[in-house]
């Protein structure tokens, strides 16, 4: 959950208070991520789009590398023959490259995101049988005479690329899937060498493993973030003389962010009394000042988020407490926070009144490393409600104050 509701009971007496796609190049992308309070910096982000292509047909091989895959429904066909020792680069971009998403409800409000391309399949379609343009006349698995139509074969991939499948041969003698995993320093997976003339060939599909990852996830806002990375052909992606049916793929991410806020009060009583203490405001006559109460509380996470508060009795935009036979005086709340805690402002929080309406503190966040300094909860009911409270009665209130991070 993303909402932590705290409960304080104001209680006392007066003489002495006391605490109470429609694209075919295009993918949409759902993810979510949730950082932990204690750890937002090391937060990952959770890819929940349904598995597609290659992964969806060799989950073993995805499972035990730590991938999936989608399909990108963008084919490449061959400009013509591909002549004997023609060679078919595989360039990808695997590095990591960064772009931004926004906020759905807060204008304005963009996070930094980044992606790279972990791995990359396909499946090929000759235009005759691997047996027919090798020539060979003996009897072998399909699988092999792929191996001798090309060097090296689909199914070994070059340092620092790495196989996923060894034997990607369809028994028509055609069609090959291959997929390879590309680690983030390599930007091709080595060309492959047609050993024989080949008339015509087609990629009927490009899968595609990648990963995502937030720059600052500390930083983000729960709620829903959109965006979207585009990636070019053939500039990022580069096959040679095999010509792509779309000129790029775009993915279209979905972020859901779920924070926790974790806050840990000092108590769940606040006790009020005169700032001198009541033995003093007895001794003096005293009468015509506040009674206060100070409630320590400390923010253990650095998520953004907004303060809220709800009354058991409320009197106008406040919080009030009441004696025995419901008699009724306000009592104003207001909050500070350490600094580099701020508005949306980028100001600081200093006694800021904390509202039945909730206005002023809707977006609390940091602009620095949290120092771990307490924050403080104050409440006071003013001096002109003290002189109509009625001697010997106690006066008790609950209040609610919450703190949520889907801001």
């Amino acid at each position: 959950m993303n909402k932590l509701m705290n409960r304080l009971v104001l209680a006392g007496m007066l003489c002495g208070f006391y605490a109470g796609s429609a694209h075919a190049a295009t993918l949409n992308v759902e993810a979510e991520i949730k950082p932990d309070p204690s750890n937002p910096a090391s937060a990952e982000i959770i890819n929940n789009t349904p598995v597609t292509g290659f992964c969806l047909e060799y989950p073993g091989q995805c499972a035990s590398n730590r991938i999936r895959s989608n399909t990108f429904n963008i084919t490449f066909q061959s400009s013509g023959a591909i002549p004997q020792d023609g060679n078919l680069p595989f360039h990808f971009p695997a590095a990591w490259r960064k772009f931004n998403v926004a906020h759905e409800s807060i204008p304005g409000e963009t996070a930094e995101i980044e992606i790279r391309i972990a791995g990359v399949g396909t499946r090929y379609s000759l235009s005759h049988t691997a047996k027919e343009l090798t020539g060979r006349t003996d009897t072998v698995t399909p699988h092999e005479y792929h191996v001798t139509l090309w060097r090296p074969s689909w199914a070994n991939a070059i340092a620092p690329c790495t196989s996923l499948i060894s034997d990607g041969a369809d028994p028509n003698g055609r069609d090959y899937t291959t997929f390879w995993k590309i680690s983030e320093d390599a930007s091709t997976c080595g060309p492959r060498t047609a050993r024989f003339a080949i008339p015509g060939m087609t990629l009927s599909k490009l899968d595609v493993a990648y990963e995502l990852r937030a720059v600052r996830p500390e930083k983000l806002i729960g709620g829903n973030y959109v965006g979207s990375y585009t990636y070019t052909i053939p500039s990022d992606l580069n096959m040679g003389n095999l010509i792509a049916s779309d000129p790029s793929m775009t993915f279209n991410l979905n972020l859901s962010v779920k924070q926790d806020v974790k806050v840990v009060m000092s108590s769940d009583r606040v006790a009020l009394a005169p700032k001198g203490g009541w033995m003093d405001w007895i001794t003096h006559g005293r009468k015509d000042e506040s009674l206060l109460g100070d409630l320590r509380f400390s923010i253990l996470s650095s998520a953004p988020f907004k303060m809220e508060l709800t009354c058991e009795r409320s009197l106008n935009d406040t919080c009030a407490i009441s004696n025995e036979t419901n008699h009724t005086v306000p009592v104003y709340i207001s909050v500070s926070l350490p600094p580099p805690w701020v508005d949306d402002m980028n100001q600081p929080i200093s006694r800021r009144p904390l509202r039945v309406a909730g206005t002023g503190l809707q977006h609390l966040k940091l602009m620095g490393s949290p120092t771990g300094q307490p924050s403080l909860l104050h409440f006071e009911v003013p001096p002109g409600a003290v002189n109509l409270m009625r001697s010997d009665s106690s006066y008790r209130g609950t209040v609610y104050v919450t703190f949520d991070s889907n801001i």
